[in-house]
């Protein structure tokens, strides 16, 4: 009489370990779904085990009982073997090795061991070489039973060598948890040799895959769960698995360049709906496409595609991306949100195979190339200037703090009422002894990553201070200078007492100066940047908004703060002669004068928009056509010739 206990506690641990992946979302991707299928597939072979157990004894069987007892020996012995083969496939897929599988030699191997798996039971019907089910003996094993064993052992020798061979790319405790499979396996069926009644086989199983989900199968470590999907954590260590197998693959970085402004103005909830939205359209366009992709996700915005069919051309389906996306997200469309992405293409090891310079770049090309580019391919921008730039823009910083390569030009603002120039921004440059001329739009972002944009920032307020202490302001129509602020400087609690010191040092009227602060600063508003900011206007200075019209500004939080001025963002200008365009630069103007705000226009190049901006009774215009941003020295002969005609 066979004994059954261990089989029947095995049939609870694979429920358990199907409802824990579905409760912890372990529903997607590809080894999700192959870890997925094995337990299923081992808890039918468990009841099989049992009902071919139950049926085939005590003998003599009747008829009835000798067609189950055949049926569920067939079923058994599929699944058993087709488990085994599962589980080889998916030691490829959770060591991120796929691809391995795609070589010629190790397809036939696995597939003609499978294929003789299913002969075998096939001509069993006809010859009854591998097993019998007789009224008189009941289940007994037949020569050809020793192949199908050797189809299986194969299985076990390949997966116990691979997860030796992968022992290099994998931590300690999820190599283990993949080895224990076999050595529980390995140890069930010697005990079941030794002891034919104890069917401890399938419980042996069990507690290895239970030991897999404990181990590897843990969403937490790389699933973001509040848009469930793998997380950045998640990316760099497939990355570190492409690297060091050598494999071959595109990496397609998906940015959406509004993302935190988009979060900001929806919420929280929204936004993770919205994020799913789109990380959905991503998968199912692929799915279309019959290509399989790893999706991950960066905060705040951020897709990484990891695609096995290096030649699929994945630029020509960005249109087809955009427009699906855009119509599915397309109720918040009525809210103003934009689905603004930009992509870059990277093929490894082909364009790069340094771990850290594909991560800079997926972080880093949207400051490259064309502001109007949308596709980028790596194999192009690493040709470019502004690539080793950004790349060495550490050093560049430290050269530019340490040995004063940062210098300041200044662009005339003009003033459409009084017909002169009345004020100018204050713009840092770098000459680097290295790397020459290098714009702002590079080296602000990285010195606000690298944390060097306190220093930075100090040494252009010093600057600013030291030029107006060396001029006669009132001589030449100035009203103010404007001096940009990053997040970073508002947030510290001494930047009133570093203004101060600066005021008191060179002797400035802090009616001279105005701040420029961001749209996206409003994110940080908290009590310290909210003192310091209320804290300057009580000693005299004024404050203006920049780049507004890229974000989501509330107009009533926009009336309640200490600005002056508002200034809005080219990318309203450019827009300007379209029919929308025209409407929203109107009614933004008709807006801030009522509110009692300045409104500045940037990025204004032609005479067609500056007339229809005056026009509109616009109070300033700054853009290259009135000026660009000029050297000191230039900046004070521009405003003697156009000031003293005004």
């Amino acid at each position: 009489m066979k004994i059954f206990y261990f089989d029947l506690c095995a049939i609870p641990i694979y429920v358990l370990i199907l409802c824990t992946c579905y409760v912890r979302g372990m529903t997607k991707g590809r080894a999700n779904h192959l870890f997925l299928v094995m337990v299923s597939v081992s808890l039918i072979t468990t009841i099989l085990d049992i009902l071919m157990e139950k049926t085939v004894w005590p003998v003599p069987l009747t008829q009835a009982r000798v067609v189950l007892g055949t049926a569920f020996s067939y079923g058994y012995l599929l699944t058993r073997n087709l488990s085994t083969f599962i589980y080889f496939i998916y030691l490829f897929s959770v060591t991120r090795t796929e691809y391995r599988l795609q070589s010629r030699p190790v397809r036939l191997l696995i597939w003609l061991s499978g294929v003789t798996m299913v002969v075998l039971l096939l001509q069993n019907f006809f010859t009854h070489n591998v097993f019998t089910v007789t009224a008189q003996a009941g289940y007994s094993r037949q020569p050809m039973m020793r192949l199908l064993y050797g189809i299986a052992f194969l299985y076990f020798i390949m997966g116990t060598g691979y997860c030796v061979y992968c022992k290099r790319y994998l931590l300690t405790g999820k190599w283990i948890a993949l080895i224990s499979v076999y050595v529980l396996i390995l140890t069930s069926v010697v005990i079941q040799m030794v002891a034919p009644k104890l069917l401890v086989e399938m419980f042996g199983t069990s507690l290895g895959l239970l030991l897999v989900l404990m181990l590897i199968m843990r969403p937490e470590e790389t699933i973001d769960g509040t848009v469930v999907v793998e997380g950045w954590k998640a990316y760099l260590k497939h990355l570190d698995y492409i690297i060091k197998t050598g494999q071959h693959v595109q990496i397609v970085v998906v940015q959406m360049m509004n993302a935190e402004e988009i979060r900001s103005y929806i919420g929280d909830s929204e936004f993770h709906t919205y994020i799913m939205d789109v990380a959905s359209e991503i998968d199912r366009l692929y799915y279309e496409k019959h290509v399989h992709i790893d999706l991950f996700f960066e905060r705040p915005g951020s897709f990484y595609l990891v695609l096995e069919d290096t030649k699929l051309d994945v630029a020509s389906l960005v249109p087809q991306f955009v427009e699906t996306t855009t119509r599915r997200v397309r109720r918040y469309a009525d809210q103003g949100v934009r689905f603004e992405p930009k992509f870059c293409i990277i093929r490894h090891p082909e364009d790069m195979k340094d771990y850290q310079d594909i991560v800079s770049i997926g972080h880093m090309f949207t400051r490259l190339g064309r502001h109007d580019q949308i596709v980028f391919n790596a194999s192009e921008l690493i040709e470019m200037r502004d690539y080793n730039i950004v790349n060495h823009m550490k050093e560049i910083l430290n050269r530019a703090i340490t040995e004063n390569t940062l210098s300041m030009v200044y662009q005339p603002i003009y003033d459409i009422r009084e017909g002169r120039f009345r004020s100018a921004e204050a713009l840092a440059r770098i000459a680097d002894t290295m790397y020459g001329f290098i714009s702002p739009g590079l080296f602000i972002p990285e010195a606000e990553k690298a944390g060097l944009i306190i220093p930075l920032g100090n040494i252009i307020l010093e600057s600013v201070y030291r030029f107006i202490s060396t001029i006669d302001m009132d001589a030449l129509g100035l009203s103010y200078i404007e001096i940009n602020l990053s997040v970073a400087q508002c947030l510290q609690f001494d930047l009133p007492a570093t203004v101060a010191r600066l005021q008191e040092k060179y002797g400035v009227d802090p009616r001279h100066i105005n701040f420029e602060i961001t749209e996206t600063m409003f994110d940080n508003l908290g009590e310290v940047m909210d003192r310091n900011l209320r804290e300057l206007v009580s000693m005299g200075y004024s404050f203006s908004l920049d780049d507004y019209g890229i974000g989501y500004s509330n107009i009533h939080r926009l009336s309640k703060l200490p600005l002056e001025i508002i200034k809005i963002d080219k990318s309203l200008v450019n827009e300007m002669f379209t029919e929308k365009g025209e409407v929203i630069i109107r009614n933004t103007v008709r807006m801030m004068q009522g509110i009692h705000k300045e409104l500045v226009i940037e990025g204004v190049e032609t005479r067609d928009e500056m007339e229809a901006l005056a026009a509109m009774s616009c109070d300033f215009i700054q853009g290259y056509y009135y000026s660009k941003p000029l050297s000191a020295e230039d900046f004070i002969q521009f405003l003697k010739k156009h000031n003293k005609a005004a």
